[in-house]
């Protein structure tokens, strides 16, 4: 899956998910597998633009790495 980071703050980043639009079950499916990550505490995906936030502890290339 091809994303943008749109913005970033120690332990949070918003994300752009490379299409228009998402289904209320893709947005499920995203929301699903980025929880199931170790250093991910919190996630929040918004269907009608596409993007994620997303609140982590730990390093960010670690994050980024998995």
């Amino acid at each position: 899956m091809k994303f943008l980071i749109k913005h970033e703050i120690q332990g949070r980043l918003r994300i752009h998910v490379m299409r228009n639009r998402m289904t209320c079950e893709e947005a499920d499916a995203l929301c699903w597998a980025l929880e199931k990550q170790k250093n991910i505490t919190k996630v929040k995906v918004y269907e009608r633009t596409a993007d994620a936030v997303i609140y982590y502890t730990g390093n960010r290339k670690e994050l980024l790495c998995d």
